[in-house]
């Protein structure tokens, strides 16, 4: 089995009933593993009321902890890539079932170090895209048992300087000997606001505590606000709905999204001691209505 990076647009951007059920299982998943795909969970809006009262930011009796919108920004001005190397077997055009050279990944990495347009760069092994995903996605007990070592394409993965920049690394690269495929996308908006994500349950999922028929209902949300707020180190809650979702799923993709209804509503919390953010997503990620729940990173 092979993990291949290459992910259609129409995987990301589909639309309908149908494409909502798909996107369901496939959206929280694209923030943190590229080559596993992208989620895309269909949500229904709560009561009538409930925006007006999300806008100003609500309390939660049993512990007083505030829920508020997304703050307005600051929206990233840079951007991130991943270059994903050739690798046995790999069937695009670029590799024709060839794996990389030495002398290719030197050249790849010597001329990422040599542009003025990256700020960051990395080697990523192997080795070390099997343990990431393994992190990523504990409870995929299907996928990661039939994954290997192997399976994980070797890749370079940085940060740019300005948005604009994403475009030329692209150019240069994606025809490049030894490179399968190129990822740039835009910076993370939630890097440094939050560091846990809690993505609820969309009609008709089936995944986490969903159970395929009805989304969160305001009686999930309460309870899980009411948990919250007895978690000691949690600074902030922010709420983010379905619009916002999109939006921030537009600029991390550079590409307007096809159906804004069709995202996930999440919670975003900020930890007095990031370090805890695994103990918080053990507390929520059973709860009723959530679909899953995850480390916030850096997007790369």
């Amino acid at each position: 089995m092979r993990l291949n990076p290459e992910v259609s647009e129409a995987e990301h951007l589909s639309s309908g009933d149908s494409g909502r059920r798909s996107r369901s299982r496939t959206w929280a998943g694209a923030r943190r593993a590229l080559p596993a795909g992208v989620m895309v969970v269909a949500v229904a809006l709560g009561a009538t009321g409930a925006a007006a009262a999300e806008a100003e930011g609500r309390h939660v009796r049993q512990g007083l902890i505030q829920v508020s919108p997304p703050p307005a920004g600051p929206w990233p001005q840079d951007g991130v890539f991943d270059i994903y190397l050739c690798m046995n077997g790999d069937i695009l055009n670029n590799c024709r079932n060839r794996t990389i050279t030495p002398k290719q990944k030197r050249t790849i990495e010597a001329r990422l170090r040599a542009m003025p347009e990256v700020a960051e760069v990395r080697f990523e092994s192997q080795k070390k895209a099997y343990a990431n995903f393994r992190k990523q996605n504990p409870d995929n007990k299907a996928l990661l048992s039939a994954l290997q070592v192997d399976d994980m394409p070797e890749s370079f993965k940085g940060r740019l300087h300005r948005r604009a920049d994403i475009v030329p690394i692209r150019s240069t690269f994606e025809k490049m000997a030894g490179v399968s495929n190129v990822f740039t996308l835009g910076g993370s908006f939630w890097e440094g606001k939050a560091d846990v994500e809690i993505t609820l349950c969309g009609p008709g999922e089936a995944s986490g505590t969903c159970d395929g028929h009805d989304g969160a209902t305001p009686w999930d949300k309460e309870r899980i606000e009411a948990r919250l707020g007895t978690v000691e180190g949690v600074e902030k809650v922010y709420f983010e709905d379905s619009e916002h979702a999109a939006k921030v799923f537009s600029f991390w993709w550079m590409r307007k999204a096809s159906d804004p209804q069709g995202f996930p509503e999440s919670y975003y919390v900020k930890l007095a001691d990031p370090g805890d953010a695994q103990v918080l997503i053990d507390t929520v990620k059973v709860m009723s209505g959530v679909s899953s729940a995850r480390i916030v990173d850096d997007g790369w």
